[in-house]
């Protein structure tokens, strides 16, 4: 957006040299953000928005004006979530929110939901769980692998061809996958989940260009303080928390409300696709 600005201390017009460029500096002309608005009545999916990065990211999303519909496998956790999200919305006009629990394993259950609230602007997936990955080689590869595939790639796949082959996203919208960054840098027992987040981080460039104009984008968060970790002993989630604080070049844990943020751009910028952006507060640096 341009707006008028009322300070004339400039000459109209005028260049100024800095280094090798020249900026023309003009009194009337201020390039205004209009980032705050661009979520301003859109309506966002997010999958796996129950608790944890997905909550926030729903959160997020309503704070920014769009209404939102959360799934989860849980009806419990849906309703809890569905009024914590509600209360935080401080009752602005316009805003609505609502969840429906189907398992996302299920893929009819997740195309009727799909086609039960397209269309919509948004579909942000953020299901998933680490229990029992951590201890690769000592569990059943057939039965857990198929499990997360089952999880975190094949419902995501039939989720974007479902979208695209009728048409539930409008224009200029987009799709978030989530990953992680283990396969970035490995971590003892976790080649598992390592393979299953490189097939996404992999879709994530092929579907970009086979759904366009349907943005598609994945976010990479690191270690993020969330009921994730419940999957781990208490001893194990405080040992990999200190651990990662002292080693981050940012000096803490992520939360989940600093890792939304990444969902939002992703969300706004209609020029970023087929990108993966890492929130790990430089983890996968040092």
């Amino acid at each position: 957006a341009v707006q008028e600005s009322p300070n004339r201390g400039l000459d109209s017009g005028k260049e100024t040299m800095m280094g090798d460029y020249v900026y023309c500096l003009h009194p009337l002309v201020v390039i205004m953000s209009n980032s705050a608005n661009l979520l301003k009545g859109k309506k966002v999916i997010v999958i796996g928005g129950s608790s944890g990065i997905g909550r926030s990211v729903a959160a997020a999303a309503l704070s920014n004006g769009a209404s939102v519909v959360i799934s989860s496998s849980s009806q419990q956790k849906i309703d809890a979530a569905v009024e914590r999200l509600r209360q935080s919305s401080n009752g602005v006009a316009d805003i609505t929110v609502k969840g429906c629990a189907f398992d996302l394993k299920d893929l009819e259950a997740l195309k009727a939901f799909l086609d039960k609230e397209g269309p919509f602007d948004h579909l942000a997936i953020t299901a998933g769980t680490i229990k029992g990955l951590q201890r690769f080689p000592k569990v059943g590869v057939t039965e857990r692998l198929k499990s997360e595939f089952d999880l975190r790639y094949y419902a995501v796949i039939t989720a974007a061809q479902h979208i695209y082959n009728n048409k539930l996203i409008n224009p200029g919208g987009s799709i978030i996958m989530t990953i992680g960054t283990s396969h970035y840098q490995s971590l003892p027992g976790w080649g598992l989940l390592s393979g299953v987040i490189g097939a996404v981080e992999g879709s994530t460039r092929g579907l970009a260009v086979d759904l366009k104009p349907i943005r598609v984008n994945t976010i990479a968060p690191g270690v993020v303080d969330t009921e994730i970790f419940d999957g781990l002993s208490p001893e194990r989630k405080k040992e990999i928390i200190e651990e990662r604080t002292k080693a981050l070049p940012v000096g803490h844990v992520g939360t989940p409300e600093e890792v939304a943020e990444a969902y939002m751009f992703a969300m706004k910028c209609t020029y970023l696709t087929g990108q993966v952006i890492v929130v790990d507060g430089g983890q996968t640096v040092v």
